[in-house]
Formats: C-alpha cells, sequence, structure tokens
C-alpha cells in the first residue's frame, strides 16, 4: 500500500502550512457570502413596496365605461394609475415624463365613452418615450387594455343587434350595459389561465427554492476545487525538481502507485474541501444538502475525483511553480466563467450557455443546483455524474501517458 504512503505525505506537506488551510475552506465561504449579498441572499422579498411603474392618468369624464377602463387597469402587475389634475398642461404633463417622475401619462378624453359606444373604438392619447424599455413596456400594457376594452364594445354592440332581430321593444342601453361590463368581467377572469410552476422529479420535492446561496455556494465550490490545484501541484513538481522522484522511481514502488498516491493525496484534499463547505451550507446557510444525502456525497466524489485528475495532470505537465500557477489559474477562470460559477447561466445568451456544457464546473453547478433546487436524487443527476467521469479520463490518461513517457 505504497500509494497510500506517499497520499499521507503530500497531504501532510499540503497542510502544514495553515496558509493553505484558509484558502481552501474562508475563501470559497467568503465568495459565497459575497456573490449570494450580490443575489439577495441576506434579505427576504420586499412585499410592502410597489415596484411597479407609475403612470399618471387624466381623466377628461367620469362615466361608468371610464370607471371600468381604470379600474382594469389598477390591476395591472406592471403599471402604477395615478389621478392627476385635468387642468395640468400638456407641456407639465410631457416634462415630468422627461425628468422620470412618471413612466407615462394616459389622456382619457371627453367624449371616449361616447366613441367607444357608437364605434367601438379607443381614442386615448399617452405621453412617453417611446425610445426606452419603460415607455414601450408601458404603451403595450395600455395597449392591451385598451383593446379588450374595444372587444368588449364590439361584444356590447354584437350582443343588442342579435337582440334587437328577434325582441326590438327592449331597453337596447340596458342591454348594451349589461353586455360591455360581462364581457370586461371576462378578461378580468378569462376561463384559462397560465401559471407557471417549478416541477421536479417524481418522489422528489424542492427543498432550496429561493435561497441565493442554492447558486453561489455550488459555484465557489466548483471554483476553488480547481483553485487549490496549485499547492497540490507544486508538491509534485518539487519532488521531481528535488530529486525525490528519482530516488523513489529507483526502489520497488511500481510507477502507477506514484501516481496513484498523488491523485488520492489531491482527491483527499478537495473531498475535505467539500466536507467543510457542504456542512456550512447545511448548518449557516439553509443549503438542504441532505435531502438527498447519496445524490450529494457521489456527486460530490465525482467532482473531486475529476479535478484531482486535473491537478495530477498540472503537476506532471509544469516544471515550474510558477507554471503550476498558470496552468491552474486559465482553467479556473475559463471553466468558472463559462461554467456559471459567478452568473447564473440563465442571465447569458444560448450560445454561452451550449459552451458551457463542455466544461465540468457546468455539470457541478447543474448536479448541485439540481439537489438543492429541485429536490432530485440519486437517480436523476446520472447526466452530471456521466459528464464528470468524462473529464476524469480526459485528464487522468493524458497524465498517466505523460509520466510514463516521461520516466521510461
Amino acid at each position: 500500500m505504497k500509494f497510500l504512503d506517499i497520499a499521507i505525505k503530500d497531504l501532510y506537506q499540503i497542510f502544514k502550512d495553515w496558509k493553505t488551510a484558509i484558502f481552501l475552506v474562508a475563501g470559497p465561504i467568503i465568495f459565497t457570502l459575497m456573490f449570494g449579498f450580490m443575489f439577495g441572499g441576506f434579505g427576504s422579498p420586499d412585499t410592502t413596496t410597489d415596484h411597479r411603474l407609475p403612470v399618471w392618468v387624466s381623466v377628461g369624464e367620469d362615466t361608468p365605461v371610464t370607471q371600468s377602463f381604470l379600474a382594469y387597469l389598477e390591476n395591472s402587475s406592471v403599471i402604477r394609475m395615478t389621478p392627476v389634475d385635468p387642468a395640468r398642461s400638456i407641456e407639465e404633463l410631457q416634462q415630468a415624463v422627461n425628468d422620470e417622475e412618471a413612466a407615462g401619462v394616459l389622456l382619457i378624453p371627453e367624449g371616449f365613452t361616447a366613441t367607444l359606444i357608437e364605434k367601438a373604438e379607443t381614442h386615448l392619447e399617452i405621453i412617453l418615450d417611446e425610445n426606452t424599455t419603460t415607455g414601450i413596456t408601458v404603451q403595450q400594457e395600455i395597449g392591451t387594455a385598451a383593446n379588450r376594452l374595444q372587444t368588449a364594445a364590439r361584444i356590447a354592440r354584437t350582443s343588442v343587434q342579435t337582440y334587437q332581430t328577434f325582441d326590438d321593444k327592449g331597453d337596447s342601453n340596458q342591454l348594451y350595459h349589461d353586455a360591455f361590463m360581462r364581457a370586461l368581467q371576462a378578461w378580468e377572469a378569462p376561463p384559462v389561465t397560465a401559471i407557471e410552476t417549478r416541477t421536479a422529479p417524481t418522489g422528489s420535492q424542492a427543498t432550496s427554492d429561493e435561497n441565493a446561496f442554492a447558486h453561489s455556494l455550488p459555484g465557489m465550490m466548483a471554483q476553488f476545487t480547481i483553485a487549490g490545484l496549485i499547492g497540490a501541484a507544486e508538491i509534485i513538481i518539487q519532488e521531481r525538481k528535488s530529486g525525490a522522484l528519482e530516488r523513489l522511481l529507483g526502489t520497488a514502488v511500481p510507477k502507477f502507485s506514484i501516481l496513484a498516491g498523488h491523485w488520492l493525496a489531491v482527491f483527499g484534499m478537495i473531498f475535505l474541501q467539500f466536507i467543510v463547505l457542504v456542512s456550512f451550507g447545511q448548518i449557516f446557510l439553509r443549503l438542504d444538502f441532505l435531502a438527498a444525502p447519496w445524490a450529494t456525497l457521489i456527486l460530490s466524489i465525482a467532482s473531486c475525483a475529476y479535478a484531482a485528475s486535473l491537478g495530477l495532470l498540472i503537476g506532471i505537465l509544469a516544471k515550474m511553480p510558477e507554471q503550476s500557477a498558470i496552468f491552474t489559474l486559465i482553467p479556473m477562470f475559463i471553466f468558472s466563467g463559462l461554467g456559471g460559477a459567478w452568473v447564473p447561466l440563465e442571465f447569458l445568451g444560448e450560445q454561452v450557455r451550449q459552451v458551457a456544457r463542455f466544461t465540468p464546473v457546468y455539470w457541478v453547478m447543474t448536479g448541485f443546483k439540481d439537489i438543492l433546487l429541485r429536490g432530485t436524487t440519486l437517480a436523476d443527476i446520472w447526466p452530471s455524474l456521466l459528464a464528470l467521469a468524462g473529464f476524469f479520463v480526459l485528464f487522468f490518461i493524458p497524465a498517466v501517458l505523460i509520466f510514463y513517457r516521461k520516466r521510461t
């Protein structure tokens, strides 16, 4: 079991300097808290503040139709209606939009109701900046409401015409009003409603939904897994430079045992880091890793295994300690940036999301976020495990081939 002796020796060299332990544990925790704070991890959603876009409304007439129209707009989840004095000039209202006091101004003129009843048309004037996203949003929201109002008017007119075809003695005005109000009420409570839900596989449940740390902690775990390879690779470099490797090769220790010992040491270092960070997330950040303990354990092992192979390859390729830092930091930044460790991939373009699949960090992130946000089990994270196994082979085989070629 010579490879165990080599692994223990490497671990002793790694952890004899307390700064290494601080870097491997304190670093990811600090960055986890920082990124979590950026994405709202320290606060609960503010349900008391109205974040809708403020829209001023100047009403030229007060009728049941205008009241129904404004009541419909008041229920909007996008804009917030605020009445203003109809005597205010257009110039003043335009200036309010320019000064961003209001996202827009809606003007309902006199004769609005009569035009709607007679022609089923809405004559509205909206003051806004069409060159901004805010202005476009306000215009679309009011336009949608106006179209529904026109549709209700057409339905009411059709109802009156149909009724008069069979009975022309009824009160057409009352019939129009009843049909119009029923149509408006139908818009407010449509028979079919689209509901967005998050689903999880059968038999599972979401465990850490809406927790910003469910992204930042796996992201920093994936990033610092690679960052910690600098020290591990330097041990292999120093062993080669000091001649210790040559002396070891002159003994009865097989070459593969040497490789296995170094790989096991890197694996043990990273796995210890994972234990600390998973425990920190479970205890202090309310991230329920233990909702799927076997999935968390196997995914952690797969993540550490690929990273240990990468560290072994870096240690064999680098000739100087400075090179080990370069060879480590370059893949760390590339894999972390493209893999979604810093910013959720949902915020990035489709092309970036496609490229992200070719990075191991993406699969580490996907696996842990599936566990934390979607409550998946071990049987459901096999794509991540399979991908990480592929990266393990991708890094481990070249490390073995290069080591044998250099030392034969």
